[in-house]
């Protein structure tokens, strides 16, 4: 038998006013207990079990839990909204009657509780009553202080690693460069030649000439640089490239550009330029220069080279301490003007034509002048990167990443005049006129 939601009310013992005073999750419950019922009744109805129920009892049973629904929907709506306007008066700091009460006002509370903050703040124990006041103090909000786990905003990462500041090589491309097909590197060159050219008069010998040919070697080294990194960054081909590229690679050319300046030939190590270039040697300037400076011990050194027979200077490598000297350099004690046989075009430096390569490579208060075209370079092979297990790796899940470089410097024989080494301060004294 269908009953209405007032007798489903009325089997449940609560009256229409009880139930105007539920809340509207109550409500709710007892709604979806009523459609259950009703619904249980429908389908009575459909199943027709005892051969009595028509069409119409069906239609009507279906308008009824309709109607009903709708009805639902306006309760709970108004419960819904009498529950809104209690939390926007609480909000906007309005005292409400009724249910709403025991919120108050923050600052009532306060007040009220006054004895038991001074208390608190005194650090004594208040007493406990059933009507304790208890409450949590707002703070400011800072970064420091209520952020944990991580960073809010999260960081900014830029792209690229910084790199440690590093030698930039330059010596490299001053020199000329070729390949190696043998691992010894030979050459001829003309030695102690005796006898000269000249005017042969009628019944008189002719002038006679001689000289030595000498072979001369050099032996291909190798020079090695190797890095260790982890089987997982392997898989990260834009990390190996920036590793390899300026990390290994840097590395290994750095000590090939030291070799190739300054190694002291024999055994593994390569015969530098510096190793074998001409020693300064002041001539007929020896003690004769005014006030010399570094601008007259590379004009000095040029003009070793050249009465050497040997072409212009093509560089000359300075420390970058003694570039910023030489730009200081003025003309005399009381005469404040810089040198004008010195060119800055650019950000390049020049003496007399002749650019001025700054490097850390070489020493302060040393220098290298010549033509560097002069010095060979030849790789056997270039340099080679090879990725393989080594020592423990395997068990430790990493890869040695090798670097090596074979090849051989040489300054023939004859063309070691084209370039002049010194130390600026004991050149300078060997020029100062007494």
């Amino acid at each position: 038998m269908k009953k209405t939601f007032s007798e489903f009310l009325t089997s449940k013992e609560i009256d229409q006013t009880k139930f105007d005073a539920m809340t509207a999750e109550a409500k709710a419950a007892l709604y979806n207990d009523y459609n259950a019922e009703l619904k249980a009744y429908i389908d009575t109805l459909e199943k027709n079990v005892d051969g009595k129920a028509t069409k119409e009892d069906l239609d009507k049973a279906i308008a009824d839990l309709n109607s009903t629904r709708l009805d639902q929907m306006k309760t709970l709506n108004d419960a819904m909204t009498e529950m809104g306007l209690s939390i926007k008066a609480f909000t906007e700091g309005q005292k409400k009657t009724d249910k709403t009460d025991f919120l108050g006002s923050i600052k009532e509370g306060l007040v009220a509780n006054l004895a038991k903050l001074k208390a608190s703040k005194e650090g004594q124990k208040a007493e406990a009553k059933d009507n304790e006041f208890s409450f949590k103090a707002v703070g400011d909000m800072l970064i420091s202080t209520n952020v944990s786990g991580g960073n809010v905003p999260v960081e900014q990462r830029l792209a690229g690693v910084n790199d440690v500041p590093s030698r930039r090589v330059r010596l490299m491309d001053l020199v000329s460069r070729g390949m190696a097909s043998s691992n010894v590197i030979s050459w001829v060159y003309q030695a102690n030649q005796d006898g000269a050219a000249g005017y042969t008069a009628e019944g008189v010998a002719k002038n006679k000439i001689d000289f030595d040919l000498v072979v001369a070697n050099e032996t291909v080294q190798k020079l090695t640089a190797y890095i260790k990194i982890s089987t997982e960054m392997l898989d990260d081909i834009d990390f190996m490239d920036s590793m390899i590229r300026t990390e290994l690679l840097k590395e290994l050319l750095k000590v090939i550009e030291v070799q190739v300046y300054s190694g002291a030939g024999g055994g593994a190590a390569l015969n530098g330029i510096r190793t074998t270039a001409t020693a300064f040697a002041a001539g007929a300037f020896a003690l004769l220069v005014e006030s010399p400076n570094i601008v007259d011990v590379l004009t000095v050194a040029t003009n070793q080279i050249l009465i050497a027979e040997q072409d212009e200077p093509t560089a000359v490598l300075m420390h970058p301490s003694d570039v910023t000297s030489l730009k200081m350099v003025k003309v005399t004690a009381t005469d404040k003007r810089y040198v004008e046989r010195l060119a800055l075009i650019g950000g390049s430096l020049s003496f007399d034509g002749i650019p001025i390569i700054q490097t850390t490579l070489v020493t302060v208060g040393q220098y290298l002048i010549g033509d560097f075209t002069k010095s060979l370079v030849l790789d056997k092979g270039g340099i080679t990167i090879d990725v393989g297990l080594d020592g423990n790796d395997f068990t430790k899940n990493m890869r040695t990443v090798l670097s090596e470089w074979r090849g051989v410097v040489i300054t023939k024989n004859n063309d070691r005049t084209a370039f002049v080494k010194g130390v600026f301060a004991t050149d300078i004294a060997a020029l100062l006129k007494p």
